[in-house]
């Protein structure tokens, strides 16, 4: 065996082989973790029901995938199936591999069986977790580490380090040559009870799953399940303002380190100043001073991301303050307040926020960014369940924008009755009544005319939701 092959059979411990077949692999999690597979060395295919952008880009870094449900494309014994949630065990490819004995897993049960061979940093919360675990990469990588990582959204900026595995282009995962494994730990249908981390992050609490978490009390009870699998002698890392319920499962051996900005917080951020929008401060990391951190990435929050990205580098070992550097030159993930450039100088900010508190954090940034412009929101509400039950604090939360345009709202995993219990002009009324500015935006194809109707020449857009509205940004930047 030679000395790579010995390496890479090392990175995939856990597994009994390196063939690996994804189904579903064109959406953000599947696609990272085909990546990461293929650079700690596994021979990989995948499919998925439609073609697009992200499935030429894995067959052009070399995976093996196709479009449509083709059974007979399937090569290979003895490997794993691997399927996103949306895929069921009955599918034709699905099948076909279990024929040849291939062993079926989700993709939560495959990153929980990575999770167990590594150094595993988790990041749980409602909110912030991909560009919290974005951060904590960098940091990682300017303290000279080469973690693997699976990131639920495009991160430009993190091609291979030299002499690493694979080809990383779409940048939300890779497969790193170190121990460490940093990876996003997603609460929908408690696929963070998968995970065995080391060291394990919750940036915040709030409802949101209302399909998943019908109560306040089961999803504190979710969360704490979740840091009841640290390993022993790990650390867990909770923001201040985390309910203490959340700490019930933790054993006796594990670390426990608040992050926030209280006195007694052990990492907070000192002498803090906005730098229009983009926040400058000095970590204290359990009681040491670091040198001054300007990020690059605008609003508050982010500032509080960096905080815990930084006690997680300092888990796996990284010098802070190299790791610091990496936080204050790290440029951001793909629509978290990405900015546009319009061709007749408007500025449009891509953003993911899709919750209320997403909603809240993306204003107070554009504000802070652009103090003397109008902001006019494009939003798209995902799911009909969240909408209904958050519809009062979606209305707060755009009432701070100078105009909003709530397009129509996009389902997911919902019956035609939570389908037809809310629409998009309830929440226009919603705004309306709390005296905001509000109109409907119609469909994503409608969406760019609508802007444009109301656009003026310094208006800065911001476009939200989860859904498929980022479909309309080049149409709106080509006319802006």
């Amino acid at each position: 065996m030679t000395a790579t092959v010995a390496m890479e059979a090392a990175l995939l411990a856990g597994f009994a082989s390196r063939r690996f077949h994804c189904v579903g692999v064109g959406g953000a999690g599947m696609s990272g973790l085909a990546r990461l597979l293929m650079g700690m060395g596994g021979e990989v295919s995948g499919s998925d029901s439609s073609d697009g952008p992200v499935l030429r880009q894995l067959l052009a870094e070399g995976c093996d995938v196709w479009f449509g449900g083709r059974p007979e494309r399937v090569a290979g014994a003895d490997g794993y199936v691997i399927r996103s949630a949306a895929v069921p065990a009955a599918d034709a490819e699905v099948q076909e591999c279990v024929r040849r004995g291939f062993t079926s897993l989700l993709y939560a049960e495959a990153v929980g069986r990575l999770s167990e061979g590594r150094r595993t940093l988790a990041i749980g919360g409602t909110h912030g977790k991909t560009t919290t675990t974005a951060l904590t990469v960098a940091g990682l990588r300017a303290a000279g580490q080469d973690p693997s990582h699976l990131i639920g959204g495009d991160v430009p900026e993190f091609a291979p380090l030299p002499g690493g595995g694979g080809a990383t282009s779409g940048g939300n995962g890779y497969g790193g040559r170190g121990q460490e494994f940093v990876v996003e730990a997603c609460e929908f249908n408690r696929s963070f009870h998968s995970l065995r981390p080391f060291g394990a992050a919750i940036l915040n609490v709030d409802h949101d799953h209302f399909d998943c978490y019908p109560s306040s009390e089961e999803l504190i009870d979710a969360f704490a399940g979740y840091l009841g699998r640290i390993r022993p002698g790990g650390t867990a890392l909770v923001d201040e303002s985390v309910p203490r319920g959340v700490l019930n499962s933790l054993r006796s051996d594990v670390t426990i380190l608040t992050v926030g900005s209280g006195l007694w917080a052990d990492i907070r951020a000192i002498e803090v100043r906005d730098e229009v929008g983009r926040f400058a401060f000095v970590p204290v990391l359990r009681g040491e001073r670091l040198p001054r951190v300007r990020m690059q990435l605008p609003g508050r929050h982010n500032m509080q991301n960096a905080l815990f990205a930084l006690g997680l580098a300092h888990v796996a070992g990284a010098d802070p303050v190299a790791a610091s550097r990496g936080l204050a030159g790290f440029g951001g993930v793909s629509r978290r307040f990405e900015l546009h450039h319009g061709a007749a100088g408007g500025l449009l900010v891509n953003d993911y926020a899709h919750h209320p508190v997403e909603i809240q954090a993306t204003l107070a940034a554009a504000r802070r960014r652009f103090p003397d412009r109008r902001l006019l929101v494009a939003f798209q509400p995902h799911q009909f369940q969240r909408t209904r039950f958050l519809l009062s604090e979606f209305a707060e939360a755009l009432c701070k924008a100078d105009l909003t345009l709530v397009v129509d709202i996009y389902g997911a995993r919902e019956t035609d009755t939570e389908r037809g219990s809310v629409s998009a002009l309830d929440l226009v009324d919603a705004v309306r009544e709390r005296g905001g500015r509000c109109g409907l935006g119609g469909s994503v194809a409608e969406l760019p005319a609508r802007v444009l109707e109301h656009c003026g020449p310094r208006d800065v857009v911001l476009v939200l939701g989860a859904g498929d509205v980022d479909r309309a940004v080049g149409g709106i930047v080509a006319a802006i």
